[in-house]
């Protein structure tokens, strides 16, 4: 199954990102000019492991990930 890939064009909310997660959103990877979000409860839940998001990250991300880049990111 294809990945559903989002790209916010304007900074998420709280609860936006929530629903799109699918539960509590922390700040899992910052670089540069990229952010990623994911579930903080993701292996507590036992979440399967998001390849993508993982081999981007270079760290292990489980469940759904936002990637937000320019002004959509968090400050």
């Amino acid at each position: 199954m294809k990945p559903t890939i989002h790209k916010p064009m304007v900074r998420p909310t709280l609860a936006q990102a929530e629903a799109l997660i699918g539960g509590s959103v922390t700040l899992v990877f910052e670089q540069g000019d990229m952010q990623v979000l994911a579930d903080e409860e993701g292996l507590m839940k036992s979440l399967k492991l998001n390849n993508e998001a993982t081999e981007l990250c270079g760290v292990p991300i489980t469940g759904n990930a936002i990637i937000l880049t320019g002004d959509a990111k968090w400050i």
